[in-house]
């Protein structure tokens, strides 16, 4: 019996020493790639003719873009269409297994995640907008978007509030809304080719961030070590759109590939736990 005892808790502690390791290694990745891309894409480093191992492709749309001329077809079209997809199956996911015991943690921010993941699609379904009407990338005099109030308020609303909910899950709303306006202000004034770098920096920064300074509790549940996980792809894709959309990149789908690593990724995640817990009340009813 104690013998079973101490395997019990070195796996917990293993568990709770896994997370801490891969929380704090995407956030640094994350961290780094920021910095890779505004260093990188400053004026005079690599030219627009090349020299620099950012992509040129890339620094010039600000993302990967597959089928920029094709209207609804586009990276930012298909973008929407994942979002909503995938969305909906973790939907029915949800509505299937939140009851299920055992399912309670990783449930409970589900609803978020997917209001998240359909706002960022509608906020790619606005790029498309701008695509097809000729007025992508429209810039000020000092390099940042020319957005309209009453656009940054819906964006505000639509995309960062919903994002920075479910990062930060127990942040009371207030506050969260009032860190997405100051977000969007701040993003108001960036260079376009920034603003992908932006968004995956200031999420990363809040979810793991909000991970590290998880309860003991928390810690110690087997969520706290896969959820980070998830993480771990869009990382890779967005590293291989920024260095390799010319290449590859684009031809495979171009910037559709990181929305789909981030919403797959969590599906994924989701059928673990789901299968993990099953698993686990199997077990419970056999040796009862």
């Amino acid at each position: 019996m104690i013998e079973k005892q101490q395997a019990k808790t070195t796996a917990v502690m293993g568990v709770s020493a896994a997370g801490d390791i891969i929380n704090v290694f995407v956030l640094s990745s994350s961290l780094v790639y920021a910095f890779t891309v505004i260093y990188f894409t400053r004026p005079g480093i690599g030219g627009d003719g090349g020299g620099s191992f950012i992509d040129d492709e890339w620094k010039k749309d600000g993302f990967c873009i597959q089928n920029i001329d094709i209207p609804f077809w586009s990276s930012f079209d298909t973008c929407l269409y994942v979002d909503v997809i995938f969305s909906t199956v973790l939907y029915f996911m949800y509505q299937s297994w939140k009851d299920i015991p055992g399912m309670e943690t990783s449930s409970k921010n589900v609803p978020s995640f997917i209001v998240a993941t359909l706002g960022h699609g509608i906020a790619h379904a606005a790029m498309a907008v701008k695509l097809r009407d000729g007025s992508y990338g429209d810039n000020d005099d000092n390099g940042g978007y020319i957005i309209p109030i009453w656009q940054a308020v819906v964006f505000c609303i639509v995309f960062w509030f919903p994002l920075l909910t479910t990062t930060m899950p127990k942040m009371k709303k207030q506050y969260v809304l009032f860190i997405a306006s100051i977000v969007t202000f701040i993003q108001g004034g960036l260079r376009k080719e920034l603003g992908f770098a932006y968004v995956q920096t200031i999420l990363s920064m809040a979810f793991h961030t909000s991970q590290l300074m998880s309860s003991t509790e928390e810690n110690n549940r087997r969520e706290y070590m896969t959820l980070p996980l998830s993480a771990l792809l869009p990382i890779v894709t967005s590293w291989n759109e920024i260095l390799f959309c010319k290449s590859y990149f684009r031809s495979m789908g171009g910037h559709v590939l990181y929305d789909a690593s981030i919403i797959i990724s969590y599906v994924v995640f989701y059928l673990d736990c789901y299968r993990y817990h099953t698993k686990n009340a199997i077990v419970k009813q056999k040796t009862s």
